[in-house]
């Protein structure tokens, strides 16, 4: 059943990838659709664990998925900076430089996959991971800052919103609820950048080369 959800997941996540594509082209989509593509290889690997099964196969799949986490999910600081309007990016650059190269020890230089199952699925974890995962919680409290300061600044709840979601979500320790909280992350980032943009519009999707009608 669990790996329905999962799947499920990453099928509404590949819908906001599509959706993050259309956005007006600037460096955050970019970054947005990086971020969103982790997340989709994520839940598709441990949708199709079990089917899969253990083993070589399935442990090459895994291995992206914390070498993206390490290396992607640190980027989520510089979208919401440039989200937000923040003129010199040089400090967040730099905190997610070091965001990244402690994601890049934990999750990668030390990693040790290992099967684990839960509910009827099957991935491998990181033996090596010890406490609790100080970039991601870094990264989510900026964003709450970032949140509040939209907030205020234009009325938009979205991030913040997303952002504490995502917290209470992790916080529960339940694998599904805490993908579900970064599907619900990444759409409401989205919807921050549709906001952000100057005109507001998705790029319309291909109509055989037609161009705009």
């Amino acid at each position: 059943m669990m790996s329905v959800v999962f799947g499920l997941i990453a099928l509404a996540e590949t819908v906001l990838l599509v959706l993050v594509l259309r956005l007006p082209p600037q460096w955050t989509r970019t970054l947005q659709a990086l971020v969103v593509g982790a997340l989709i290889w994520d839940n598709a690997v441990i949708a199709l664990g079990s089917a899969i099964g253990p083993g070589a196969a399935l442990q090459a799949l895994s291995v992206p998925r914390y070498v993206t986490h390490a290396l992607l999910v640190p980027l989520l600081v510089l979208i919401a900076a440039g989200l937000t309007g923040v003129a010199d990016l040089r400090p967040f650059i730099l905190v997610t430089g070091l965001l990244i190269s402690v994601g890049i020890y934990a999750d990668i230089v030390t990693l040790a996959l290992e099967p684990a199952t839960y509910a009827g699925t099957l991935r491998y974890t990181n033996a090596a991971s010890n406490g609790p995962p100080i970039p991601a919680i870094v990264v989510i409290l900026i964003l709450i800052a970032f949140g509040v300061l939209l907030l205020k600044r234009r009325r938009s709840p979205w991030l913040l919103t997303g952002a504490l979601t995502m917290l209470i979500a992790a916080a529960t320790g339940i694998p599904w609820l805490a993908n579900l909280g970064e599907l619900a992350l990444a759409a409401t980032v989205c919807v921050t950048a549709i906001q952000a943009s100057p005109h507001r519009d998705l790029e319309p999707l291909p109509t055989n080369g037609r161009g705009r009608r």
